[in-house]
């Protein structure tokens, strides 16, 4: 069977049967077309594709990618071909004798600087004020702050904030219903009172359209926001609040877990808030509040002042 082909069954078969998202399909289609374009033979078959081969992809990736990168597209890559072995396709998958150990040291998650999220807040909230109320510029500013203030108030990330429903965000009982990975679903209370404001205040001047959408934020032409739109607006309020550092959704995500873990918190707790189906994904954070712990002994702590 020829690669191409055999890629589309597998593909089919993930949203079928398995029923994946669709975040999770795209990253499985990447993965296989960049795998497929190493392949210099033309209409190659799966049943040509040997470990020696796999040996040589993997050695490609390893000089371009990070282990957590390499480790989930081998492991796309793994899934295509046990399926193949499964449905009789192939006879054994070519991974089979494949051993690998990849260096699993994580990377300490960025976080955002307490004053450059102080100042990307108070800014925002200050480009609001300067439209009229009425104003199309007013209404879009207030959305723009609303999704700023959820990312921070909940740690979810981008892709549940773009496909949150409007019946699945509870403004009057002050929760909020998230599908998250492996299509799990979790309870997040809104509890803060400047974001649970501003979500309000977004849901009144929006109220004509999101009766006739499923979507909870919206885009100017009122279609559902992307996660592109989302990194827009965190750049444009990070250039008006003059942030130099590079600032993604997802830092929103470390940056509340780390506070939280930092003011007492325990991580269990944010372990339920985050989503995470294992705490060892959670206990990442206790590096980096242990960092921070290391920072503040060194530059505070009173010894510096005792002869």
């Amino acid at each position: 069977m020829e690669l191409n082909y055999a890629i589309e069954m597998f593909l089919q078969h993930c949203q079928l049967e398995r029923n994946l998202s669709e975040l999770t399909l795209k990253a499985y289609e990447k993965d296989l077309d960049q795998f497929k374009s190493k392949i210099t033979t033309p209409n190659i078959c799966v049943e040509d594709i040997y470990k020696e081969f796999l040996r040589e992809y993997i050695k490609y990736l390893s000089s371009k990618y990070k282990p957590r990168s390499i480790k989930r597209k081998i492991a796309t890559l793994k899934s295509f071909f046990t399926f193949l072995e499964r449905e009789d396709i192939i006879n054994t998958t070519p991974f089979r004798k494949i051993h690998l150990k990849l260096n699993r040291s994580k990377e300490l998650p960025k976080i955002i600087r307490k004053s450059s999220l102080n100042r990307i807040i108070k800014y925002a909230y200050l480009e609001k004020n300067k439209f009229f109320i009425e104003s199309r510029a007013y209404r879009e500013a207030t959305r723009d702050i609303a999704v700023i203030e959820l990312l921070f108030s909940t740690g979810i990330r981008v892709s549940e904030l773009c496909n949150i429903t409007f019946n699945e965000i509870d403004l009057k009982n002050k929760v909020l219903k998230i599908h998250g990975k492996g299509k799990k679903e979790r309870i997040i209370p809104l509890c803060e009172k400047k974001s649970l404001a501003i979500l309000k205040e977004y849901a009144h001047l929006y109220d004509e359209y999101l009766h006739h959408s499923t979507s909870f934020f919206l885009n100017r032409d009122c279609h559902p926001l992307s996660d592109q739109s989302v990194r827009r607006i965190i750049n444009k309020y990070s250039a008006i609040a003059g942030v130099s550092e590079h600032i993604t959704p997802h830092m929103f995500r470390h940056t509340i877990a780390t506070m939280l873990l930092e003011n007492g918190v325990d991580i269990r707790n944010i372990q339920t808030l985050l989503g995470h189906s294992s705490l060892a994904v959670t206990e990442i954070y206790t590096h980096v509040s242990l960092s921070s712990q290391r920072n503040i002994l060194t530059l505070k702590h009173p010894r510096k002042n005792i002869c």
